[in-house]
């Protein structure tokens, strides 16, 4: 029976989700009690983490988290064949994975896109209040 609003996620139908949280060491930090709720609201869902590669240790044996993948933040400075071919890599892992629901801790493009290409049934993200183009920074500026 699902329990909540009418519209919630009813994560025991679902096997696999990913959290996503690309930011500096204290966001990854907090992102922690997410994977631990997710956890004890859907015990037998396995949940992933994207973080970056330097915060990873941060969330290294947590028990909520299945699998932890990381993006290198030294891609960057790669040549344009090894960065496509780390990213590629990265990609394919998430992919063969499977999600069912994508969370997304963060306005970063990187989650976005991936919500839309991993084709996860369900994805969460914050309302990105600072993106309409030509008409302010926010929704109420849009009236």
């Amino acid at each position: 029976m699902q329990q909540g609003p009418a519209d919630a996620i009813d994560l025991g139908r679902l096997r696999r989700a990913l959290v996503v949280k690309l930011r500096h060491h204290g966001d990854t930090l907090l992102a922690a009690p997410v994977l631990g709720a997710l956890k004890a609201a859907a015990p037998a869902l396995e949940i992933d983490a994207l973080v970056y590669d330097d915060t990873a240790p941060m969330l290294e044996g947590h028990p909520a988290i299945a699998a932890l993948h990381e993006v290198g933040r030294g891609w960057r400075t790669l040549d344009t064949v090894d960065r496509l071919a780390a990213e590629w890599r990265l990609f394919a892992d998430l992919r063969a994975r499977r999600y069912d629901l994508l969370v997304h801790l963060t306005e970063h493009p990187r989650g976005a896109w991936l919500a839309r290409s991993l084709g996860a049934r369900f994805s969460v993200a914050p309302y990105p209040i600072h993106v309409w183009p030509g008409r302010g920074t926010s929704p109420e500026d849009t009236r």
